[in-house]
C-alpha cells in the first residue's frame, strides 16, 4: 500500500489533484482511499471527494501530527481490504511532516510506502518572490517555507495562472534553492499532468532515509494563529425557486467584504447540495473576482457549507459572516436555517510523536 502524504499551503490545489488522480486511478481498477484533515469538523473537501464516488475517511478537529492516532487507526482498518493507495491530505497551515508522520509510521507500519508530495500555487509563489505576498506576517511566509523543505515531490501548481516567463523564473528560483528536489510543474485540471503525478507516485520504492525540518515550534504556532477559522453549515430555503440565485449572491458578497476590510484569504470554500446537483466552490490569496459560476437549475432548498481561513480575528470573521447571510436572508425574503458551526484559531501544535 502507497501512502501518499499530501501537504502545501492553504488553496494551493491539493484536493482537487487528489480527486482527479483517484478518478484516474479507479479507471484503471486501481483501489483508493483519500483520508482527508482539518482542525474543524465539518470538512468540504470531505464533501467534495464523497461527492465524487471516491472512498474517503477524515482526520478532524486537529492535524495528523497532533491527531496521529486518528490517521493510523485509518490505515489499520484497511488491513483486511488494502487499497493500493491512500490519500492523505494534510491541513494546509501544517507542517513538520517527516518527523511527526512519516519518521513514526516508517517506525510503526514499515509495509507503508509512504510518499510526500507537497503543493506550491506558482501564481502565490511568484508573488512571494516578487515580495508582493498578501500575507504579511512573517510567521505565515515561514510555515509556507517549511513545506517546501519536506517535499520527496514538489508540485508547482496553477501553471494556467501564471506567464510562461513568470513560470519559468519561479521553476528557476525553487531548483535553485532545493536542488535536490524532484519538482513537477503541474495544471490539475489536465489530464495528461495528472497521470504524471501518478507515474511518480508509482515509481516510488521503499521508504528511504529523510532528514527532519529544523523548526521552531514558537514560530509555527504563530503563524497558526493568524488565521481564523470558520466552519458554518446553513441551508438556504425559499418559495421562489431560486435557491441557486441566493446562494451566488450569498458567495460573492462575502468574498467582496473580505476584499473590502483587506483581510487575506488563506482559503474561503463552499460546498453546495441540492437534490439534483453539487458544487465546490474556492477562494484563495491569488482569486480577483466574486464571479461563481454554478448551475442555473431552479431550486427551493440549498445546503451550504463554508470552510473559511481568513486572516483577521475570529469575532471579526464570525460577524462578517453572519452579516452576509443577515442581508441575503432580506434582501432575497428566503429563510436561512443556521446549523453547525465554530469559529476559533488553532492551538499551540502538540504532535504525539516526533522524531527529529
Amino acid at each position: 500500500m502507497k501512502l501518499i502524504l499530501t501537504g502545501g499551503f492553504l488553496g494551493s490545489g491539493k484536493t482537487t489533484a487528489i480527486v482527479a488522480a483517484c478518478k484516474q486511478l479507479l479507471a484503471n481498477n486501481k483501489k483508493v482511499v483519500v483520508i482527508t484533515n482539518d482542525q474543524g469538523d465539518q470538512q468540504v473537501d470531505q464533501a467534495f471527494v464523497r461527492s465524487a464516488g471516491i472512498p474517503a475517511r477524515e482526520v478532524s478537529n486537529g492535524c495528523f501530527c497532533c491527531n496521529y492516532s486518528q490517521l493510523d487507526e485509518h490505515l489499520l482498518s484497511f488491513r483486511n481490504d488494502l487499497p493500493d493507495f491512500v490519500f492523505a491530505e494534510s491541513v494546509g497551515s501544517c507542517t513538520d511532516l517527516l518527523a511527526t508522520i512519516v519518521k513514526p509510521l516508517g517506525i510503526q507500519r514499515p509495509e507503508i510506502d509512504v510518499f510526500v508530495t507537497v503543493f506550491a500555487d506558482a501564481p502565490y509563489l511568484l508573488s512571494l518572490m516578487q515580495g508582493r505576498a498578501s500575507f504579511l506576517e512573517e510567521s505565515v511566509r515561514y510555515i509556507y517555507k517549511k513545506q517546501l523543505e519536506e517535499a520527496d515531490l514538489l508540485i508547482l501548481n496553477k501553471t494556467d495562472m501564471t506567464e510562461p516567463t513568470d513560470l519559468k523564473t519561479v521553476y528557476q528560483t525553487l531548483q535553485s534553492e532545493y536542488p535536490e528536489k524532484k519538482i513537477q510543474l503541474q495544471n490539475s485540471l489536465h489530464d495528461a499532468d495528472i497521470a504524471r503525478w501518478i507515474e511518480a507516485i508509482d515509481g516510488f520504492t521503499g521508504n528511504r532515509s529523510r532528514t527532519s525540518i529544523d523548526i521552531d515550534y514558537d514560530e509555527y504556532s504563530d503563524g497558526e494563529s493568524r488565521l481564523a477559522w470558520l466552519d458554518k453549515s446553513i441551508t438556504i430555503r425559499t418559495d421562489h425557486n431560486n435557491a441557486t440565485r441566493i446562494v451566488r449572491s450569498i458567495v460573492g458578497t462575502a468574498f467582496d467584504l473580505i476584499q473590502q476590510h483587506r483581510y487575506t484569504i488563506g482559503h474561503l470554500k463552499f460546498f453546495l447540495e441540492s437534490d439534483r446537483w453539487t458544487e465546490k466552490i474556492s477562494f484563495t490569496t491569488a482569486t480577483t473576482s466574486s464571479v461563481v459560476r454554478i448551475p442555473e437549475i431552479e431550486s427551493g432548498e440549498v445546503r451550504m457549507l463554508i470552510n473559511a481561513r481568513i486572516q483577521t480575528s475570529p469575532d471579526n470573521l464570525r460577524r462578517l459572516i453572519d452579516h452576509v447571510l443577515e442581508k441575503m436572508g432580506t434582501i432575497h425574503k428566503c429563510t436561512i436555517v443556521h446549523g453547525k458551526w465554530s469559529v476559533f484559531k488553532p492551538g499551540y501544535p502538540k504532535p504525539l510523536h516526533r522524531i527529529p
